[in-house]
Protein backbone atom coordinates (compact mmCIF):
# COMPACT_ATOMS: atom_id res chain seq x y z
CA UNK A 1 0.00 0.00 0.00
CA UNK A 2 2.68 2.25 0.79
CA UNK A 3 3.73 2.28 -3.21
CA UNK A 4 0.61 3.79 -3.64
CA UNK A 5 1.74 7.21 -2.38
CA UNK A 6 5.33 6.82 -3.88
CA UNK A 7 4.65 7.85 -7.42
CA UNK A 8 2.88 10.01 -8.65
CA UNK A 9 1.32 11.19 -12.59
CA UNK A 10 3.10 13.96 -14.28
CA UNK A 11 -0.12 14.90 -16.33
CA UNK A 12 -3.59 14.63 -16.06
CA UNK A 13 -3.86 13.34 -19.79
CA UNK A 14 -3.64 9.82 -18.62
CA UNK A 15 -6.44 10.00 -16.21
CA UNK A 16 -8.50 12.47 -18.54
CA UNK A 17 -8.10 9.94 -21.32
CA UNK A 18 -10.94 7.29 -19.61
CA UNK A 19 -13.50 10.07 -19.71
CA UNK A 20 -14.66 9.80 -23.31
CA UNK A 21 -14.69 6.41 -24.18
CA UNK A 22 -16.90 5.59 -20.90
CA UNK A 23 -18.86 8.10 -21.18
CA UNK A 24 -19.78 8.32 -24.68
CA UNK A 25 -20.54 4.29 -24.63
CA UNK A 26 -23.25 4.76 -21.91
CA UNK A 27 -24.39 7.98 -24.43
CA UNK A 28 -24.74 5.18 -27.18
CA UNK A 29 -26.87 3.54 -24.78
CA UNK A 30 -29.05 6.19 -24.40
CA UNK A 31 -29.36 7.47 -27.78
CA UNK A 32 -30.44 3.80 -28.41
CA UNK A 33 -33.24 4.04 -25.16
CA UNK A 34 -34.38 7.61 -26.62
CA UNK A 35 -35.01 6.12 -30.57
CA UNK A 36 -36.39 2.77 -29.85
CA UNK A 37 -38.97 4.83 -26.63
CA UNK A 38 -39.30 8.24 -27.04
CA UNK A 39 -39.88 10.20 -23.81
CA UNK A 40 -38.56 12.88 -21.82
CA UNK A 41 -36.38 10.71 -19.45
CA UNK A 42 -34.38 9.03 -22.16
CA UNK A 43 -33.69 12.49 -23.98
CA UNK A 44 -32.57 14.40 -20.75
CA UNK A 45 -30.49 11.00 -20.06
CA UNK A 46 -28.72 11.39 -23.26
CA UNK A 47 -28.36 15.44 -23.34
CA UNK A 48 -27.18 14.87 -19.89
CA UNK A 49 -24.68 11.80 -20.85
CA UNK A 50 -23.49 14.41 -23.78
CA UNK A 51 -22.41 17.31 -22.15
CA UNK A 52 -20.49 15.18 -19.61
CA UNK A 53 -18.92 13.16 -22.90
CA UNK A 54 -17.94 17.04 -24.26
CA UNK A 55 -16.23 18.54 -20.72
CA UNK A 56 -14.69 14.92 -20.68
CA UNK A 57 -13.81 15.08 -23.91
CA UNK A 58 -12.24 18.80 -24.09
CA UNK A 59 -10.67 17.51 -20.63
CA UNK A 60 -8.64 14.90 -22.44
CA UNK A 61 -8.02 17.15 -25.37
CA UNK A 62 -6.66 20.05 -23.94
CA UNK A 63 -4.90 17.69 -21.68
CA UNK A 64 -3.08 16.06 -24.67
CA UNK A 65 -0.47 18.34 -24.91
CA UNK A 66 1.62 18.31 -22.25
CA UNK A 67 1.42 14.77 -23.01
CA UNK A 68 2.75 15.00 -25.85
CA UNK A 69 5.36 16.93 -24.92
CA UNK A 70 6.75 14.54 -22.08
CA UNK A 71 6.77 11.89 -25.34
CA UNK A 72 8.74 13.78 -27.55
CA UNK A 73 11.57 11.97 -29.21
CA UNK A 74 9.71 8.35 -28.13
CA UNK A 75 9.79 7.11 -32.01
CA UNK A 76 6.29 5.57 -31.84
CA UNK A 77 4.71 8.35 -30.00
CA UNK A 78 6.70 10.71 -32.76
CA UNK A 79 4.82 8.42 -35.80
CA UNK A 80 1.04 8.64 -34.32
CA UNK A 81 0.55 11.74 -32.31
CA UNK A 82 -0.09 14.24 -35.10
CA UNK A 83 -3.23 12.08 -36.00
CA UNK A 84 -3.80 10.87 -32.88
CA UNK A 85 -4.84 15.01 -31.92
CA UNK A 86 -6.68 15.25 -35.64
CA UNK A 87 -8.39 12.29 -34.23
CA UNK A 88 -8.83 13.41 -30.92
CA UNK A 89 -10.49 16.90 -32.49
CA UNK A 90 -13.10 15.25 -34.43
CA UNK A 91 -13.93 12.89 -31.45
CA UNK A 92 -14.78 16.79 -29.84
CA UNK A 93 -16.18 18.40 -32.53
CA UNK A 94 -18.14 14.84 -33.38
CA UNK A 95 -19.38 15.08 -29.59
CA UNK A 96 -20.35 18.90 -29.37
CA UNK A 97 -22.88 18.43 -32.82
CA UNK A 98 -24.47 15.21 -31.19
CA UNK A 99 -24.94 17.38 -27.94
CA UNK A 100 -26.16 20.46 -30.11
CA UNK A 101 -28.83 17.69 -31.89
CA UNK A 102 -29.79 16.58 -28.09
CA UNK A 103 -30.13 19.66 -26.95
CA UNK A 104 -31.71 21.19 -30.21
CA UNK A 105 -34.56 18.41 -29.69
CA UNK A 106 -34.87 18.90 -26.33
CA UNK A 107 -35.38 22.48 -26.82
CA UNK A 108 -37.87 21.27 -29.91
CA UNK A 109 -39.78 18.61 -27.70
CA UNK A 110 -40.35 21.34 -24.19
CA UNK A 111 -41.71 23.67 -26.62
CA UNK A 112 -44.18 21.59 -28.75
CA UNK A 113 -45.17 19.35 -26.15
CA UNK A 114 -44.84 16.44 -28.31
CA UNK A 115 -41.08 14.21 -28.15
CA UNK A 116 -38.91 14.48 -31.55
CA UNK A 117 -39.86 12.98 -34.34
CA UNK A 118 -37.84 9.31 -34.97
CA UNK A 119 -35.90 10.64 -37.47
CA UNK A 120 -34.55 13.29 -35.47
CA UNK A 121 -34.00 10.71 -32.98
CA UNK A 122 -32.10 8.65 -35.36
CA UNK A 123 -29.95 11.29 -37.18
CA UNK A 124 -28.51 12.04 -32.96
CA UNK A 125 -27.91 8.93 -32.18
CA UNK A 126 -26.03 8.60 -35.66
CA UNK A 127 -23.79 11.01 -34.85
CA UNK A 128 -23.44 9.72 -31.31
CA UNK A 129 -22.23 6.64 -33.08
CA UNK A 130 -19.90 8.59 -35.24
CA UNK A 131 -18.93 10.31 -32.08
CA UNK A 132 -18.14 6.91 -30.17
CA UNK A 133 -16.14 5.42 -33.11
CA UNK A 134 -14.02 8.37 -33.33
CA UNK A 135 -13.13 7.96 -29.69
CA UNK A 136 -12.32 4.66 -30.40
CA UNK A 137 -10.07 5.12 -32.92
CA UNK A 138 -8.47 7.71 -31.13
CA UNK A 139 -8.31 5.64 -27.25
CA UNK A 140 -6.63 2.41 -29.76
CA UNK A 141 -4.13 5.02 -31.29
CA UNK A 142 -3.45 6.49 -27.26
CA UNK A 143 -3.44 3.13 -26.38
CA UNK A 144 -0.80 1.96 -29.55
CA UNK A 145 1.39 4.91 -28.61
CA UNK A 146 1.24 3.77 -24.81
CA UNK A 147 1.61 -0.12 -25.00
CA UNK A 148 2.37 -0.38 -28.58
CA UNK A 149 5.37 -2.80 -29.85
CA UNK A 150 6.58 -3.83 -33.16
CA UNK A 151 5.73 -7.08 -34.73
Amino acid sequence: MEALFEYRIPVWHPIAVHLPPALLLVSAGAAAGWIAWGGAAWRRTLAALLALSALGTAFAYFTGEAMARRSEGVPIVEELVNLHAQLALYTLVGTGLALAGAIGALVWSRRSGCNAPRWVRFAVGFIVLAAVALVLATAHLGGTMTWGVPE
